[in-house]
């Protein structure tokens, strides 16, 4: 239903770079954040010309308390940069108790500028009248609410945000929703409840009312160990023509096609089936001149049944040939035949384990696949309880 090619317009492409920032020490969260903020901090004054426009941080913690109280620690540094941040309970590898990853832009090329929008925190790149609007932290980790209670708190303070800014879910290009103990399960409404299936109710409530353009946008969907549901995402409007294009995997089915037996839990009492997530497995960006593709989180699925069940290589390798297959020029013409500059080099990877000592293992794997590019590996559940690993990215021409 949502699938197919959509015109939105644009003057330039973007080209970001991707860095990650970890401590140099091992030592307590404190000394540790001190001094991955530090060399943050050191990169910014050494490239001036080097703009952030989002920065993810990664924490390990092992209650609300400890994690309310790096976040402040956190927020008393980061609030006074103006980039718009989100504080993601997924642990980094042992020994690291924290990590930053941030995107960055060439100011000499472009105007960035910082704001907030109701109470969400965002950056708006802007060249010849193309603006990329960058949001995060958008969300709800308030204790005793539902998680589709804090699901619904967080669509709805990104809704503020952009009838403030005059835009609108048509214009999300890339979301990611990060939601705590995603495949767990509650009850309510005497029913067993799976927390993605609710977050995946008000996803859909938003999006039949206020998504009225074709295809959905590319989209993680990933477990976090607390702070309740957060998104983040990225929206696009301009002035010029640029092409966008949803683009699916032929060895998988669409998510929003998900039969009812891959869905997780009662529905609820209103609906006789349980909503599918609705995101594209990818978008692509192109204006004859440049491209970018901006690949969802990517698991070991072909058509919609997990492949590997208990082996985490297997699953690494599944998902490594699901992302080759979605990013081949092949598959990219398939869905563009116009298309002329392809995206060739990856800005960025971000790898989800769900078990902290497979890491090493999916990382020699991730590695010896995609090179030298900055990487990101967190310890994190994904959407389904029998996934072991999750792969993001984006690339650029």
């Amino acid at each position: 239903m949502r699938e197919g090619k959509i015109k939105v317009t644009q003057g330039i492409m973007i080209k970001p770079k991707y860095q990650i920032f970890i401590p140099g020490c091992i030592g307590s969260f404190e000394e540790q954040w001190s001094d991955c903020f530090n060399e943050f901090q050191l990169f910014l004054n050494t490239y001036p010309n080097q703009k952030a426009f989002i920065a993810r941080v990664f924490v390990g913690a092992n209650n609300p308390d400890e994690y309310f109280s790096y976040s402040k620690q956190i927020e008393s540094r980061l609030n006074a940069t103006g980039i718009p941040f989100s504080v993601v309970a997924e642990s980094p590898e042992s020994p690291v108790l924290v990590m930053i990853e941030a995107g960055f832009v060439n100011s000499a090329d472009i105007q960035i500028e910082y704001g907030m929008a109701g109470t969400v925190r965002y950056s708006k790149i802007n060249s010849s009248g193309y603006n990329e609007y960058w949001f995060a932290g958008v969300g709800s980790g308030i204790e005793g609410e539902s998680t589709r209670e804090k699901s619904a708190n967080a669509f709805a303070s990104l809704l503020e945000a952009f009838l403030k800014l005059g835009i609108g879910f048509n214009s999300v290009f890339r979301q990611w929703n990060y939601v705590e103990q995603i495949f767990d399960f509650d009850q309510t409404e005497n029913r067993q409840r799976q927390n993605y299936q609710l977050f995946n109710e008000i996803r859909n409530e938003y999006y039949s009312k206020y998504l009225t353009g074709q295809g959905f946008p590319a989209a993680t969907g990933i477990g976090t160990n607390l702070n309740g549901v957060t998104i983040e995402c990225m929206a696009v409007t301009s002035d010029s023509e640029v092409t966008t294009v949803a683009i699916s995997n032929p060895k998988q089915l669409n998510s929003y096609k998900y039969g009812q037996d891959v869905l997780k839990g009662d529905p609820q009492f209103s609906c006789k089936q349980n909503q599918p997530p609705q995101f594209e497995r990818a978008r692509l960006m192109t204006n004859g001149n440049g491209s970018r593709l901006f690949i969802s989180g990517t698991a070991s699925i072909v058509g919609q049944e997990t492949i590997g069940l208990n082996d985490v290589e297997k699953q690494a390798y599944v998902t490594i040939e699901n992302i080759g297959q979605l990013v081949s020029e092949k598959n990219l013409r398939a869905h563009y035949p116009e298309l002329t500059v392809f995206p060739d080099k990856y800005a960025y990877v971000r790898v989800y384990v769900k078990n902290e000592e497979d890491i090493p293992t999916v990382k020699v794997i991730c590695e010896n696949h995609f090179g030298a590019v900055p990487m990101t590996f967190v310890k994190a559940d994904i959407c389904r309880a029998d996934l072991l690993v999750e792969i993001e990215a984006e690339m650029i021409s």
